[in-house]
């Protein structure tokens, strides 16, 4: 029946959210033993290189079921409107957030062969409750966070490293889940104190005015 004909793939030219999104299942699938290290590498490396949708979709044909949605922020995630994703990548370079800028409710870090810096002193968050999506492979991923963000580290560690320096303390207005994977690399979490401004300070989200 003509139904039942295979589907062409998709030819859309793929994104980096979109290689992102596929790491973050590879990651998923090797830290609860679907794959081995070496099969986390080779798919690793296809889909670094995929130029399409329909390539990154034969990545993950057996890591998920056929059609089902990428998972979503968890349900205690809340945000004035629709969640938003955004997604650093450094392959073979470095990638950096910090300073003023806006936090999503879901927002995926992969390094590479790389590094990414993420500094949350000075920024502001879309929700009390934010998912951080941290691969790193032969890379390296910082963190940095002020007193009031809470971390959560969810990750797992495959011959890499998942540290965290610094005492958070006081009162907390923003939870921060870490999850995905570190292989043969580190996700380093700091906990230190907005810069402080010579006019006058930095207003810290939570903070009496």
């Amino acid at each position: 029946m003509a139904d039942l004909e295979p589907q062409p793939l998709p030819t859309t030219r793929a994104s980096d959210a979109d290689r992102d999104r596929v790491l973050s299942i590879l990651a998923t699938a090797t830290s609860d033993g679907r794959l081995s290290v070496e099969e986390h590498g080779e798919l690793m490396e296809r889909t670094l290189h995929a130029r399409t949708v329909g390539e990154l979709q034969t990545i993950t044909t057996d890591l998920e079921p056929h059609g089902a949605p990428v998972a979503e922020a968890p349900a205690h995630v809340v945000a004035s409107s629709q969640p938003k994703k955004r997604g650093l990548v450094a392959v073979f370079g470095a990638r950096t957030r910090k300073g003023a800028w806006q936090v999503p409710t879901e927002l995926r870090a992969t390094a590479v062969f790389g590094a990414v810096e993420l500094d949350f002193r000075n920024a502001t968050f879309d929700a009390e409750d934010v998912v951080l999506i941290a691969n790193c492979t032969f890379g390296a991923i910082e963190i940095t966070v002020p007193a009031w963000v809470r971390v959560i580290d969810e990750g797992t560690a495959i011959f890499g490293a998942r540290e965290e320096a610094g005492t958070p303390g006081g009162p907390t207005s923003v939870t921060l889940h870490v999850r995905g994977l570190s292989l043969f690399g580190a996700v380093e979490i700091k906990h230190k104190a907005p810069k402080i401004d010579r006019g006058g300070g930095v207003a810290l989200p939570g903070s009496p005015g």
